[in-house]
């Protein structure tokens, strides 16, 4: 039976390929200009927005007038593999006019720079205007162009921070704040009017990060010293054609002029048979010579097009042909504000308006759903968080944990994997993010308002009526009193120590260096690196070889990466659970030795009973 299943299955992917085959010949035969214009417009993510689940029919499903979402670097990879692939593409221009976050900035330029060094073909970056980070991507092509009316305006970073505390008195608003974490610095922005200066410290070395990637980019792509690249950030803006001059473009061109610039040499025609035409037949008949004369024009003017869309070839460029595992990765957004209950996303994207809500138990449903699925060999768990919820952070830990148990779980992170986001990702196997990714921020703080004087000062009048000593405690009408104060430092100063237990378990660091690397400090994916908070330092496709490794799937065959969402109906966790049973040790050599005698059929061992038969 599994012979002929094996080659049922062989025959389908020889179909398969045949069919792929003839379809690339086919698209092969159509010519067109031999540089792309790919655009990078509007935001750019890393992984696309999983679509809601439909009770449509599938062909329903798909005709259905969605919006398209953000662009998203796992979108672009694909394009650009089968713009590697198809030989009449010769380079590719990219217009940037995006916006993203560093970590995603990192993704593309890694992007950019395996496919020019895989393929070897010529990457021409074309802009209006260029921020730090866009003219940072742009830096990883072969040439830059810019508009000689427009300014290289790279004058590196600054951030801003607003302090709340005296405009909140002034409206009788307080807020009053229980922190153990020395660097967790949330609460400055109502309880302050200045940086303390462990958070002064920690946003200098955070922007000092920022600004030495930038620099060192510049001067990898541009072929500069990192101090003449300082330098010349210093001494911005500069128009187009000093940039020029210092080196930072390499041409000052129109839009229309760029043909000329990718292609400088007219191509000849093959053969002069219409102007032999014209010749023999202008003495007979001027105007039908002039007629041949004109479309020899046009045609020479529409081969010496060097430039065309992306979307007028799409369908026309060739399709890999690759063989996928046999199973799959499963990816599981953690995106947003972490908190409890449902994550409230939006069924349709509206402009404007982002869902920044990670429900815990929509995350938990999905992660529930990727352990009962067979087809998945293991799962990345996505996470672009800030924090959020004690709570809620706690039970996708806990979902994690379970998870880990049956299937391997690497945790990549986007842009922000900070504190709930950070906990959420502590147990997992493996930890990648980019080198710019804001993580860390193992601490926790309580922030409670105080309202009280805003409502005598605006006339408002409350009577409050109560039973039980502290229902009073979450109020905004009062004040916190001492004793209020030391319930909710008793309560934060618990979940503090559970979250170093936390990490200290899933990252393996002994709990006396815990300290030197908590306290609230955020880092930069390279720092949290070098403080074994985070395994690897990569993009996407770093975490996916991980998950393939760990996951046992074949090195030859491509791993085809799931988005998985939470199931329509809810899932309950298994009924036994050993996570931190006195039994675990034993019930994991049980599985274990079960696992060992599976492959024969002598043996059967039942987890349930302490006999075993033959």
């Amino acid at each position: 039976m599994r012979n002929i299943i094996s080659c049922v299955a062989g025959l389908g992917s020889s179909i398969r390929r045949a069919r792929l085959n003839l379809r690339n010949r086919w698209r092969g035969r159509r010519k067109f200009p031999p540089f792309v214009v790919v655009p990078l417009e509007g935001e750019i993510v890393e992984l696309p927005p999983a679509r809601p689940e439909l009770p449509l029919p599938a062909l329903l499903a798909r005709l259905a007038p969605l919006p398209p979402g953000p662009l998203s670097v796992s979108e672009l990879r694909r394009t650009f593999e089968r713009l590697a692939l198809d030989p009449r593409v010769k380079g590719v221009v990219l217009r940037i006019e995006c916006v993203a976050n560093p970590a995603v900035y990192q993704s593309l330029r890694g992007l950019l720079a395996r496919f020019r060094s895989d393929t070897g073909k010529r990457l021409v970056a074309y802009a209006e205007s260029l921020g730090p980070f866009q003219y940072y991507l742009a830096c990883a092509c072969d040439q830059i162009v810019m508009p000689p009316s427009a300014e290289w305006n790279v004058l590196g970073f600054r951030n801003e921070y607003v302090f709340l505390k005296d405009a909140l008195d002034r409206l009788g608003v307080g807020v009053d704040v229980v922190n153990v974490s020395p660097f967790k610095s949330a609460g400055d922005i109502f309880a302050r009017n200045d940086f303390s200066p462990d958070s002064r410290a920690q946003a200098e070395w955070l922007l000092d990060a920022r600004f030495d990637e930038l620099v060192r980019g510049i001067a990898e792509g541009r072929k500069l010293s990192p101090e003449r690249v300082r330098e010349l950030i210093d001494c911005a803006p500069f128009d187009a054609e000093e940039a020029v001059q210092h080196g930072l473009l390499d041409a000052a061109l129109y839009e229309d002029e760029l043909d000329r610039f990718l292609v400088p040499e007219p191509p000849v025609l093959a053969d002069g048979r219409i102007e032999r035409l014209a010749r023999r037949v202008e003495k007979i008949a001027p105007a039908l010579a002039d007629n041949l004369r004109r479309a020899q024009q046009s045609i020479a003017e529409r081969e010496r097009r060097a430039c065309v869309n992306l979307e007028a070839v799409r369908r026309s460029l060739r399709v890999p042909i690759v063989e996928y595992a046999p199973k799959a990765v499963g990816v599981i957004k953690v995106e947003g504000l972490i908190v409890p209950g449902a994550s409230r996303r939006l069924p349709l994207p509206v402009p404007l308006i982002r869902d920044d809500v990670a429900g815990s138990s929509s995350v938990a449903q999905a992660i529930r759903r990727a352990e009962a699925d067979d087809h998945i060999a293991a799962v990345i768990l996505y996470v672009d968080s800030g924090g959020g919820s004690v709570l809620a952070s706690d039970l996708i830990a806990r979902e994690v944990r379970r998870l880990r148990m049956k299937k391997p779980v690497v945790a990549y992170m986007g842009g922000t994997a900070a504190s709930g986001g950070y906990y959420v990702s502590a147990l997992a196997n493996a930890i990648v993010a980019q080198p710019l990714t804001v993580t860390g921020s193992i601490g926790v703080i309580a922030l409670k308002p105080n309202t009280r004087e805003a409502f005598e000062k605006f006339g408002v009048h409350r009577v409050a009526l109560q039973r039980g000593r502290r229902a009073g405690l979450f109020s905004d009408a009062e004040p916190m009193d001492e004793e209020s104060r030391e319930v909710f430092a008793s309560l934060i100063a618990r979940a503090y120590d559970d979250f170093k237990r936390l990490v200290a378990e899933g990252r393996a660091i002994e709990p006396e260096a815990l300290e030197a690397i908590c306290g609230g400090r955020v880092w930069t994916g390279a720092q949290a690196q070098e403080r074994r908070l985070v395994d690897a330092l990569g993009d996407f496709t770093v975490a996916l070889e991980k998950a393939r490794e760990l996951g046992g799937l074949p090195s030859d065959k491509r791993v085809a990466a799931i988005i998985i969402m939470p199931p329509r109906t809810p899932v309950l966790p298994p009924a036994f659970s050993v996570i931190g049973h006195p039994a675990r040790a034993a019930f994991e050599e049980l599985q274990a030795l079960r696992e060992l005698l599976s492959g024969t059929s002598l043996w059967a061992v039942s987890l349930w009973h302490s006999d075993v038969t033959r």
